[in-house]
């Protein structure tokens, strides 16, 4: 009989012992003794101005504290919000207990959410913790700090001084100051640039030296040619499509190609195009689409790799021809806009 007791209680002290390995294997979380993080913003009012563009903001919270150690570093979420609206927006998602921006940065935020310029305005601060986001029993939200930010108009920007001509005809109502533009980067007499022709219509124009008609227009010499005589017949293009002009005003010679994009990248295993919808009010191409985390995209015309448009490098959102891939580091649904109607092609990657 002792040797079947021994034998029980040996069995008894292996489960007691695996028990033990266990639930130091898998701490149990008790919230009730979570210590909550804590805004520590040092400061609760800031007048943004142009001249501080560039300086830096920083939003500092104290570390939430867990009951138990051996977890996962807790993941951060920075949210604001108007003191009169009940939604938080996320500014910020990270691991460390600050999130430094620009008042650039910070000012574009504030204009977005349709904030008031030159006022002081009460933002509500937050931040919200978990340690992985299929685990509510972690979640724990800060107090709200309140701070006074008050924002600015940003200043016009330059006009370009690069020559350029305006591209006015049916398709938008034959007004040239709101036409597209093509350009002359070596001020050489060369222009280039896109041109969107929507279905329909007569898919005819001109060009113009100015955004009216006062001054030299030019319209049709014959094939390939152009005329500046006030009375010259309307130039045109075949039909709906994309068209790269190239016009040469001391040659009075003009010609166009047909490059209309798609969204290429592993998301269809750089094997396929995904047509993109033109934003008449934006005058952009825009495509929202479901990514997985580093997914890569890039944009190219006529189903082919002659001409392709990437990212420059340092990436400052403007395309060049062959440039690198745009690489989604987090996964979700975007919205990616293409704006073919700048002196540089750029780019747009909005999160939704």
């Amino acid at each position: 009989m002792k040797k079947i007791k021994y034998l029980i209680l040996a069995v008894l002290g292996i489960g007691f012992l695996a028990s033990c390995e266990k639930d130091f294997d898998n701490p149990v979380l008790n919230v009730n003794n979570t210590k909550a993080p804590v805004m520590n913003m040092g400061f609760t009012e800031m007048v943004l101005d142009t001249s501080m563009a560039a300086d830096s903001i920083t939003f500092n919270w104290d570390a939430v504290e867990y009951d138990v150690t051996n977890t996962a570093a807790p993941t951060y979420r920075l949210q604001m919000k108007h003191a009169d609206s009940s939604e938080f927006i996320e500014l910020a998602s990270t691991i460390e207990t600050y999130y430094k921006t620009t008042v650039e940065d910070f000012n574009n935020v504030l204009l977005g959410e349709g904030f008031p310029t030159n006022e002081p305005l009460n933002i509500e601060l937050r931040v919200f913790t978990f340690i992985t986001p299929d685990a509510p029993s972690t979640e724990v939200y800060s107090q709200v700090s309140t701070v006074a930010f008050t924002a600015y108009d940003p200043p016009e920007p330059p006009p370009s001084s690069t020559p350029k001509l305006w591209v006015p005809g049916d398709y938008q109502g034959w007004s040239p100051a709101d036409a597209p533009n093509v350009y002359s980067p070596a001020d050489n007499g060369i222009y280039e640039g896109y041109v969107y022709f929507p279905p329909g219509g007569t898919f005819e124009f001109k060009f113009t030296s100015d955004p009216n008609w006062d001054n030299t227009n030019y319209g049709n010499g014959g094939d390939g040619v152009l005329d500046t005589d006030p009375g010259a017949g309307n130039l045109t293009v075949p039909g709906e499509g994309t068209y790269y002009f190239t016009v040469n005003v001391d040659e009075l010679t003009w010609s166009h190609e047909v490059r209309n994009f798609a969204l290429i990248g592993t998301f269809n295993d750089w094997s396929g195009d995904e047509p993109l919808t033109w934003d008449a009010d934006n005058q952009v191409f825009t495509i929202t689409m479901d990514f997985d985390a580093a997914a890569e995209f890039k944009w190219r015309a006529n189903g082919a790799w002659d001409i392709n448009l990437g990212i420059n490098d340092p990436d400052d959102g403007t395309l060049v021809q062959g440039g690198a891939n745009i690489v989604i580091e987090e996964a979700g649904n975007y919205t990616v806009n293409l704006n073919l109607y700048n002196e540089v092609p750029t780019y747009e990657l909005i999160k939704n």
